[in-house]
């Protein structure tokens, strides 16, 4: 059992080093938008989130971000059809060898997340979500349980 906990926190960690070498390379090309908000950027959108947050339920919401330590957003719905489905290719064999979280189809759009998530589940821990047009990585830890909350508080205020 402590063999395969090790040996996933070992992908989860390299997956993430080659993610981000992934996205660099594709970082200025034409169509590629990337955001990376790393340690001290965090911090200052936490706080600010804190500022902005009005009720409860807001500031519950904010307890999902004390994990991260940092959030990659790459979006390349506006890359030419060969540059995307060259990055997609990539992205895919290297989150190939993962644990797969979730995998959710809307419409003609895939949806798969990938991480790695402790023994009981309820921690998940570097997560990458991939789309058609979208890769986030979210470098950090999150709680299952807060994330549970949140869709439940957005589903009674519907």
């Amino acid at each position: 059992m402590m063999v395969l906990t090790l040996s996933t926190l070992a992908w989860a960690g390299d997956q993430n080093t080659k993610i981000r070498s992934l996205v660099d390379t594709y970082k200025g090309t034409e169509g590629f938008d990337v955001v990376d908000i790393g340690g001290v950027g965090m911090k200052l959108l936490r706080a600010a989130a804190r500022t902005a947050a009005e009720t409860p339920e807001d500031r519950q919401a904010l307890n999902v971000l004390n994990g991260i330590k940092r959030l990659t957003v790459v979006d390349f719905s506006d890359a030419a059809p060969e540059a995307r489905e060259k990055f997609l290719q990539k992205a895919r064999k290297l989150l190939s060898g993962g644990e797969m979280l979730l995998e959710a189809k809307d419409g003609g759009e895939t949806v798969r997340i990938y991480g790695s998530s402790s023994e009981n589940g309820n921690v998940l821990e570097d997560i990458v979500i991939l789309a058609e047009d979208a890769l986030i990585s979210i470098r950090g830890t999150i709680r299952a349980d807060q994330v549970g909350s949140l869709m439940n508080q957005a589903g009674h205020n519907d």
